[in-house]
């Protein structure tokens, strides 16, 4: 990595001293538009066994069990990244889809879909907070 001068900086001594600037790090892929139909192919298959997978060994995938501790968190009253936790609600309720729909994630390792939904709409702080989610996503007529 080759260094380049941007500006000189003066010390209190007078001695000239250079301010050198790191060029950004390469993106190491390019621009999904520029890959081609294996690598595509690759990147999709990754995401969808990102999403679908386990770690624990168990048919619960992963993005299901991090949306459970999510819930889990938020219903003993602990702090919970709000903007992760407003886009999981969306994501649970099929208000957006993310990289892979919900409902996809659910039928491709077969659990119910309705699961965490219930849960949500059986309790109450849950409840409220998909109510603010579905006024920022569908509005209001008040």
């Amino acid at each position: 990595m080759e260094m380049q001068t941007a500006a000189w900086q003066l010390d209190f001594f007078g001695d000239v001293a250079p301010v050198k600037t790191i060029p950004p790090k390469r993106d190491p892929l390019p621009d999904p538009i520029h890959w081609s139909d294996g690598v595509r192919e690759q990147m999709v298959d990754a995401l969808i066994s990102l999403a679908c997978d386990s770690r624990r060994g168990d048919n619960l995938p992963e993005s299901l069990a991090d949306c459970a501790d999510m819930l889990r968190a938020r219903m003993e009253g602990r702090a919970v990244e709000k903007e992760d936790y407003d886009m999981t609600l969306g994501w649970i309720f099929g208000y957006w889809d993310g990289a892979l729909p919900y409902a996809y994630v659910c039928a491709v390792t077969g659990v119910s879909p309705e699961v965490l939904q219930d849960i949500i709409l059986n309790h109450s702080r849950l409840r409220r907070d998909l109510a603010e989610v579905r006024g920022m996503r569908c509005g209001s007529l008040l």
